[in-house]
Protein backbone atom coordinates (compact mmCIF):
# COMPACT_ATOMS: atom_id res chain seq x y z
CA UNK A 1 0.00 0.00 0.00
CA UNK A 2 1.26 3.45 -0.90
CA UNK A 3 2.25 5.70 1.98
CA UNK A 4 0.09 8.43 0.44
CA UNK A 5 -2.96 6.19 0.90
CA UNK A 6 -2.03 5.49 4.51
CA UNK A 7 -1.56 9.21 5.17
CA UNK A 8 -4.93 10.03 3.59
CA UNK A 9 -6.75 7.38 5.65
CA UNK A 10 -4.89 8.33 8.84
CA UNK A 11 -5.79 11.98 8.43
CA UNK A 12 -9.44 11.07 7.86
CA UNK A 13 -9.44 9.17 11.16
CA UNK A 14 -7.79 12.10 12.94
CA UNK A 15 -10.30 14.54 11.42
CA UNK A 16 -13.16 12.43 12.75
CA UNK A 17 -11.74 12.50 16.29
CA UNK A 18 -10.76 16.21 16.27
CA UNK A 19 -13.97 17.29 18.02
CA UNK A 20 -13.51 14.83 20.88
CA UNK A 21 -11.75 15.76 24.13
CA UNK A 22 -7.98 15.41 23.60
CA UNK A 23 -7.34 12.18 25.52
CA UNK A 24 -10.46 10.55 24.13
CA UNK A 25 -9.34 11.49 20.61
CA UNK A 26 -5.86 10.06 21.14
CA UNK A 27 -7.28 6.83 22.53
CA UNK A 28 -9.93 6.61 19.80
CA UNK A 29 -7.39 6.99 17.02
CA UNK A 30 -5.10 4.36 18.53
CA UNK A 31 -8.01 1.97 19.10
CA UNK A 32 -9.19 2.41 15.51
CA UNK A 33 -5.74 1.67 14.10
CA UNK A 34 -5.33 -1.35 16.37
CA UNK A 35 -8.80 -2.75 15.66
CA UNK A 36 -9.24 -2.11 11.95
CA UNK A 37 -5.82 -1.88 10.31
CA UNK A 38 -4.10 -5.14 9.53
CA UNK A 39 -0.51 -5.66 10.72
CA UNK A 40 1.11 -4.90 7.34
CA UNK A 41 -0.70 -1.54 7.25
CA UNK A 42 0.39 -0.74 10.81
CA UNK A 43 3.96 -1.74 9.93
CA UNK A 44 3.94 0.48 6.85
CA UNK A 45 2.51 3.32 8.95
CA UNK A 46 5.24 2.85 11.57
CA UNK A 47 7.90 2.91 8.84
CA UNK A 48 6.42 6.14 7.45
CA UNK A 49 6.36 7.72 10.91
CA UNK A 50 9.96 6.61 11.54
CA UNK A 51 11.03 8.49 8.40
CA UNK A 52 9.38 11.71 9.58
CA UNK A 53 5.67 11.09 9.12
CA UNK A 54 5.32 13.60 6.30
CA UNK A 55 1.72 14.68 5.74
CA UNK A 56 0.27 13.18 8.92
CA UNK A 57 -1.80 15.43 11.17
CA UNK A 58 -0.25 16.42 14.52
CA UNK A 59 -3.14 14.78 16.41
CA UNK A 60 -2.57 11.50 14.59
CA UNK A 61 1.19 11.64 15.18
CA UNK A 62 0.67 12.27 18.89
CA UNK A 63 -1.67 9.31 19.13
CA UNK A 64 0.72 7.01 17.31
CA UNK A 65 3.65 8.09 19.47
CA UNK A 66 1.85 6.62 22.49
CA UNK A 67 0.48 3.64 20.51
CA UNK A 68 3.85 2.45 19.24
CA UNK A 69 5.44 2.83 22.69
CA UNK A 70 3.04 0.22 24.06
CA UNK A 71 1.43 0.01 27.49
CA UNK A 72 2.69 2.35 30.20
CA UNK A 73 3.04 -0.42 32.74
CA UNK A 74 3.09 -4.17 32.48
CA UNK A 75 -0.22 -5.92 32.89
CA UNK A 76 -0.47 -7.59 36.26
CA UNK A 77 -2.40 -10.79 36.50
CA UNK A 78 -4.55 -11.30 39.56
CA UNK A 79 -3.93 -14.47 41.51
CA UNK A 80 -6.90 -16.08 43.20
CA UNK A 81 -6.06 -17.31 46.65
CA UNK A 82 -8.34 -20.07 47.89
CA UNK A 83 -8.81 -19.32 51.58
CA UNK A 84 -10.89 -22.45 52.26
CA UNK A 85 -9.76 -26.01 51.75
CA UNK A 86 -13.29 -27.22 51.00
CA UNK A 87 -16.16 -25.73 49.04
CA UNK A 88 -19.02 -24.22 51.05
CA UNK A 89 -22.22 -26.27 51.50
CA UNK A 90 -24.53 -26.09 48.55
CA UNK A 91 -21.73 -25.20 46.16
CA UNK A 92 -21.66 -28.57 44.41
CA UNK A 93 -23.51 -28.72 41.08
CA UNK A 94 -26.81 -30.55 40.95
CA UNK A 95 -26.95 -34.01 39.46
CA UNK A 96 -30.75 -34.31 39.51
CA UNK A 97 -32.16 -36.72 36.95
CA UNK A 98 -34.17 -33.88 35.35
CA UNK A 99 -30.98 -31.96 34.70
CA UNK A 100 -29.92 -28.69 36.26
CA UNK A 101 -31.42 -27.78 39.60
CA UNK A 102 -34.93 -28.82 38.55
CA UNK A 103 -35.30 -31.50 41.28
Amino acid sequence: MQSSDLVRMANQIAAYFETYPKQEALDGIAMHIHSFWEPRMRNALKAHIDTGGEGLSPLFLESMEAYFKGPKSPVKQAAVQNQKATAPKGAAPSVASGGGDAG
